[in-house]
């Protein structure tokens, strides 16, 4: 479990649909420091930034069902859940539930502790080859998309950080300077079986 220090928050976008049957969720941390609004803000802000970028690249069988903003500390800062319903207009069928793709967290501490990584489910089936590969097109779009909503939330005072658990060798949560979409596409077991 992430621990969410007093000026940090953790934003969790929630997805339902054909290519979800059992749900799927994308997290990511942010320094809240200079934010001025309530975690339903945030949500609306994120929801916002998803919208704005990532949603071309989805397909129609991914719907962005809501975003939930927990502002730290664990224990007892407020939270908020803000419905969107927003089905992806990237059009294609999915492959299966489990295939994602992968975002890499980069942040400029190296190390395990310093990174993380973000699945993003919906892939469509024609962008991804029998070896795993994803096509160069369906990459690059997606790399401009990751590029764009990182702007966005920093610009919204949002700035994407790593969170850490209580074990991790870094007591701060760590600023994100890159998020970088892999060439491969990944896999969430769990997404595929109940």
């Amino acid at each position: 479990m992430a621990l969410i220090p007093s000026g940090f928050a953790q934003i969790n976008w929630r997805f339902t649909g054909n290519s979800c049957p059992n749900g799927a969720e994308v997290t990511l941390g942010a320094n809240i420091s200079s934010y001025t609004g309530s975690p339903a803000d945030a949500a609306s802000d994120a929801i916002a930034a998803y919208n704005d970028n990532v949603d071309g690249i989805m397909p129609g069988t991914v719907t962005l069902s809501s975003v939930l903003v927990k502002f730290g500390p664990n224990a007892t800062g407020p939270s908020a859940e803000v419905t969107s319903g927003n089905t992806g207009s990237g059009g294609g069928v999915s492959a299966t539930p489990n295939v994602a793709w992968l975002v890499h967290k980069s942040t400029a501490l190296g190390g395990r502790a310093g990174r993380g990584r973000m699945y993003w489910p919906g892939v469509q089936e024609s962008e991804v080859d029998p070896s795993g590969v994803l096509s160069s097109a369906f990459v690059t779009g997606a790399q401009t998309a990751m590029d764009n909503f990182l702007s966005d939330l920093g610009l919204a005072l949002l700035i994407p950080v790593v969170l850490h658990g209580a074990a991790s060798p870094l007591s701060s949560p760590t600023t994100i300077t890159e998020l970088t979409v892999d060439g491969r596409a990944a896999t969430q077991r769990r997404r595929l079986r109940g």
